[in-house]
């Protein structure tokens, strides 16, 4: 069973959107990635958060496989929006079962 917890935190820069905590099991490193990648797509929150107001939405997302599985490992997503926007995102590793989302770069006007 997969327990899932969200966090939404605006940054001084305002180029990271928002950081969303997220816990499951990953036994691999492509579990991690993997799991990034749908959840970039999937999630509803961090769809509200990037389009409020709005019906874009997520329609694809790569991601790197991170190098390890420790705590503080990060690794990089690239994300395309249905209005052709390219976004990218910061993973970091928080632990065995969980990472942060955080959006390092969003499109112009976004």
């Amino acid at each position: 069973m997969r327990h899932t917890s969200r966090r939404l935190l605006p940054t001084a820069a305002g180029l990271a959107l928002l950081l969303t905590a997220i816990t499951g099991c990953f036994t691999t490193t492509a579990d991690f990635r993997a799991d990034a990648e749908a959840f970039i797509v999937q999630d509803a929150d961090l769809r509200d958060a990037a389009f409020p107001d709005s019906d874009v939405a997520f329609t694809t997302a790569t991601c790197s496989e991170p190098a390890n599985q420790d705590e503080g490992t990060t690794f990089a997503c690239t994300a395309v929006d249905s209005v052709g926007g390219s976004w990218e995102f910061e993973i970091v590793i928080t632990g065995s079962a969980g990472y942060d989302v955080n959006v390092s770069r969003r499109p112009l006007g976004s």
